[in-house]
Order: structure tokens, then sequence, then C-alpha cells
């Protein structure tokens, strides 16, 4: 904590944003012993373990990026990227989330079932559900919005969890993260959009405007609860998008921050730079972007048909 508290701010609760910032401080040896050496391997799992432990005790689910063992430099758990087919599946998929059958192709007794799920989707008493109320759960972007961007960009969970509407600029298809803001990052940043994810971002901001959840909050996305999104919010997301989509982890480790290994493996393989992934996922050197490319799955298959 005292570390924390020189680096950020004075707090007495600690989140799930506070534990990814610890844990990717030991990762890159930002946070070090008070003669500046970093921590072994051991002492870093042993952080690692005592924020997993105080979650579970507070029954809060937190996922570190980085896993720590024992043995020198070994890493385990370490997030899988997605392959390309994959990521296409969770961005079709995102688009019929939680769909439901027509209004009019529901009989009476149907539409009284529904309206109970429709409620609690919306977060609306169930004798308010108006047929509306089907278009909008059947046309709604929020999730579309949030996949397609991270696909492209990587979010990292606590950036989620408080990029604001301001920040965006249509125009431009642009996203402006002010200095400070960036995790990791003390200089601002620059994301340029997809055609594809503005055309998504666009829609959702529409709909937002009209949502009584987000009067007064100016984070794009909050969860059904009103509550910033956190890596264990974002990871029962994917997991639910990636049941509905049929992708099977195979012994894989596919988290959120899957979409950032992802980013590094495939722009690596079309560019051999880097430099490149540094820039794209904002890390600051090339030993850091290097954790993020794995080997193309086409070319481990290729290894294997050559034995």
């Amino acid at each position: 904590m005292k570390w924390f508290w020189n680096q950020h701010e004075i707090k007495t609760e600690i989140t799930t944003d506070d534990a990814d910032k610890v844990n990717r401080a030991l990762e890159v040896d930002e946070f070090c012993k008070g003669n500046g050496e970093p921590y072994a391997e051991g002492s870093k799992r042993k952080f690692n373990d005592a924020l997993r432990n105080w979650f579970e005790f507070q029954n809060v689910d937190w996922t570190p990026e980085y896993e720590f063992s024992d043995a020198e430099a070994k890493k385990e758990n370490k997030p899988d990227p997605f392959t390309r087919p994959e990521l296409k599946q969770l961005w079709e998929t995102s688009l019929t989330y939680k769909s439901i059958p027509s209004y009019n192709n529901l009989t009476p007794d149907e539409r009284d079932r529904w309206k109970a799920h429709i409620a609690q989707e919306l977060g609306k008493p169930k004798e308010t559900v108006v047929p509306d109320d089907w278009d909008r759960i059947n046309n709604d972007w929020h999730i579309p919005s949030l996949i397609r961007t991270a696909r492209s960009h990587g979010w990292r969970p606590d950036l989620v969890g408080r990029m604001k509407v301001q920040w965006y600029e249509p125009s431009e298809k642009t996203i402006y993260i002010p200095e400070g803001e960036a995790p990791k990052n003390d200089t601002h940043w620059r994301a340029d959009l997809t055609d594809e994810g503005a055309l998504a971002l666009d829609k959702w901001l529409d709909q937002r405007e009209l949502m009584e959840l987000y009067d007064g909050r100016d984070v794009i996305w909050l969860t059904r609860k009103g509550n910033p999104y956190s890596s264990g919010t974002l990871n029962d997301l994917l997991r639910n998008l990636m049941d509905e989509a049929g992708i099977k982890s195979q012994g894989r480790n596919l988290v959120w921050y899957s979409f950032r290994h992802s980013i590094g493996t495939y722009v690596f393989a079309e560019t051999k730079s880097l430099k490149v992934v540094a820039d794209q996922l904002r890390q600051k050197s090339r030993a850091s972007a290097e954790k993020y490319v794995h080997p193309l799955p086409e070319v481990k298959r290729e290894a294997a048909n050559i034995m």
C-alpha cells in the first residue's frame, strides 16, 4: 500500500484497478525493493497471491494480467491470443448478444414472461416495459462498441472503467485519452478507430443519451448495475460471449487481456516490428511489447506438419 500511496493516491480500500496497477508495476519492475533492486519472481508471486486472497475474501473476481512463479523468469497462466476467426466471431456474436424474440411473434403469455427478463436487463419495473423496449434490447450497441474498439486497441480494464464521452471526437473517429489518464502512460494518447469501431461507438453514444442510467455520468460504458467495468466484470462478459460464439479455450488462458495479446501477436506477424507493437499497445519499450507476441497458431500447425 505504501508504494501505491507514493505512486498514486492515499486510500484505505483496494480496488481491482489498484491491483492491476500493482501487477503491471511488478511485471516491468517499477515496483521494487527499497534499495531499488527488482523483486524476485517468487516475491512477485507472493504479492499476486496476497491480492488474490484479499479479493477472494471480499467475494470479488480478480484476474491478474501477469502471473509469476518461483522458477526464475518462468511465467504461468500468461494470457493467450485469440485467433483471427475467433476475433471475428466475438464481434459478430456481440451484435446479437442477449437478443430476444420479436414482440409481434410472441403470444400474450410469452410476452409476459419476456417482460420480466427485459425489466431485469434494463433495470426498470416489469409493469413499465413497453413494446419499444423489445427493439431497444435487440438493437443495443453497448457491447458491440466495447468489443469492436477493444479488439483494435486492447483497452485495459481500468481504462474501460474510466473512459469518458468527451474524449471521443466523432468527426475524426478518434478517442483522445488525456495526459495522466492512460494506464502506465503519462503522455496523451490518440486512438484512431476503424470505420466499423467508430460506427458502433456512434450508435452506442446516441442510445446512451436516452438512458436514465447514464444521467449525470460521463463514463462511456457502465455495467447493468451502473458500475464502471473492472477486470472481473469484463472477464465475465467475455466468457458469456465465448459461450454464445462457441469458442472453446482448449487449454488456452483466454481473458480480457487476450485482446492485447492478439494485437501484439498479429501486428508483429504483419510488421515484424516490436516498435509498432509498442506504439499500438502503448508500451514504453520493445522488451515490454515482446511479452505480447506469441507464435501464430498457423505457424504451430505448419511446424507440426513438418515433423
